[in-house]
């Protein structure tokens, strides 16, 4: 019986033993019959070609393999914050040129991040520099968002309402304060305007407004709300719509100013009164003495008593404006209005300081209007005062030889009144502060003048109870001109 052949696997196993455990040899070779060496170095050579290209595929996997380990770990350095890590592979094919993209992007990076790091730390300077600026600022700062939420209260801001920035800050401006002017209550929506262009600068600016928190106050203090007298300005900036800035608000706080004031005109009031009494006494008796004594009293008697009879009227012309400014600071100037005439009542009013113009050799004169001047309805008393005060400065104030001129002009709805003068002028920088109470104009106006800086406050408060406007135009050199309009 013939055995069978061996298998492949048995050869090989067969070939491993015998060159394992047996000599190889001529001797052994010879053994093997011819078919069988054909084969097994087929197989051999098989087995040569087999592992050489696991070899290949091992040395190739790792070129590829490695350069792509190196990208993922310079991916983890940069990705936990380490900028500084850069990539080596010297491949010398693309792998190579994708490292030094890599660290060209890591280098940019690092300095756009040292960069934003710089600007960072100069913002929060900036920022700084900020609240410490506001914080230090007398006045009270708050800005609002384009909701008109809080978003800046400072130190002032806090002291002047009550309420902290922790309370402030968030909140409604309209829910923290109230703001009065006179009696009436301005809306948020006024005095606080959101607008979404690009307009840069101020808004809303009043004097002498009224300030009331809504923190109330522990119940031993009255009243319940804090309340101050401010002067409020709002202004808005080119960037609020895009930082979210509806407007900054300024409040200087004038309640010591004002109180102060009040102490002052307290005590002039008082002293006006107290001089009244005994001042009319020297009036009633100076006007009896020279009534009965006049015959018997020698020409130089007679101009030392004249003398006194005029100061004694000016004083009691300065007791009066002081009255008058007490009741206008304390809004207690009323008027008792009629129709009237009104070129009747300007023409007599000119006409009355006809001889003081002639002694001064000024020419004043009244132009009549050529159309018919409808009533208006005011106090005859009080109106008659303003156009006195504007004559009498029209004629001290301009030289001889001068000219002062009247003439009324009819609006629609207004008739304006224009005292106009060729003196001496204002200059433009007194121009502001013309109506303000004891202003007087430094220089030649101020040397040829008695007054006490009043009339033309008392004047301005009697047009505004009459619901008009008073102004000036001048120009130093060439003369004035005073208007005054009245509602019809």
């Amino acid at each position: 019986m013939e055995l069978p052949k061996p298998g492949l696997k048995q050869k090989l196993i067969l070939l491993f033993i015998l060159t394992a455990t047996v000599p190889l040899t001529v001797n052994n070779l010879i053994l093997l019959n011819v078919q069988d060496i054909s084969w097994t170095f087929a197989l051999i050579l098989t087995l040569f070609f087999l592992v050489a290209e696991a070899l290949l595929s091992l040395f190739f996997a790792h070129k590829v393999t490695k350069p792509v380990e190196e990208l993922e770990t310079g991916s983890g350095y940069i990705n936990g914050g380490n900028l500084n890590y850069r990539i080596r592979i010297q491949s010398g094919d693309e792998f190579e040129h994708l490292g030094e993209t890599f660290n060209v992007l890591a280098q940019k990076l690092q300095e756009s991040t040292q960069k934003s790091a710089l600007d960072r730390d100069i913002i929060l300077t900036e920022k700084n520099k900020s609240a410490v600026t506001l914080s230090s600022i007398a006045d009270a700062v708050i800005a609002v968002d384009l909701s008109r939420n809080v978003t800046v209260f400072n130190k002032a801001a806090q002291q002047l309402t009550g309420f902290t920035a922790q309370e402030a800050i968030g909140k409604p401006i309209g829910s923290l304060i109230k703001i009065f002017e006179n009696t009436d209550e301005l809306s948020s929506l006024l005095y606080c305007p959101i607008k979404t262009d690009t307009f840069e600068g101020i808004v809303f600016n009043k004097q002498d407004l009224k300030l009331v928190s809504l923190k109330k106050q522990p119940q031993h203090l009255q009243p319940n709300h804090k309340e101050a007298f401010i002067n409020l300005v709002v202004s808005h900036i080119t960037e609020g719509t895009i930082s979210n800035v509806g407007c900054v608000m300024t409040l200087h706080d004038i309640t010591k100013e004002k109180q102060l004031e009040a102490m002052k005109l307290d005590f002039v009031t008082m002293a006006a009164h107290e001089l009244r009494t005994p001042l009319t006494s020297i009036k009633g008796y100076l006007s009896v003495f020279l009534q009965e004594s006049s015959k018997n009293l020698s020409e130089e008697q007679m101009m030392f008593l004249n003398r006194i009879d005029i100061s004694t009227q000016q004083l009691g012309g300065l007791v009066d404006n002081l009255l008058s400014v007490s009741r206008i600071e304390k809004g207690m100037l009323s008027v008792a209005t009629q129709p009237i005439d009104w070129t009747p009542l300007v023409k007599d009013v000119v006409n009355s300081f006809s001889n003081s113009a002639k002694e001064k050799k000024i020419q004043l004169t009244f132009i009549e209007p050529t159309q018919p001047v409808p009533k208006v309805s005011v106090d005859r008393l009080r109106i008659t005062e303003v156009l006195f005060n504007l004559l009498s400065n029209a004629i001290t104030y301009t030289h001889p030889g001068g000219i002062v001129k009247v003439w009324i002009e009819t609006a629609p709805t207004e008739i304006i009144t224009h005292i106009g003068d060729t003196g001496e002028g204002i200059p433009k920088e007194a121009l502001p502060h013309l109506f303000t109470k004891f202003f007087r104009v430094a220089g030649n106006l101020e040397q040829g003048s008695k007054g006490t800086g009043l009339g033309l406050y008392i004047s301005k408060a009697i047009i505004q109870v009459h619901k008009g406007k008073i102004w000036v135009s001048s120009e130093l050199g060439k003369g004035s001109v005073f208007s005054f309009s009245l509602p019809l």
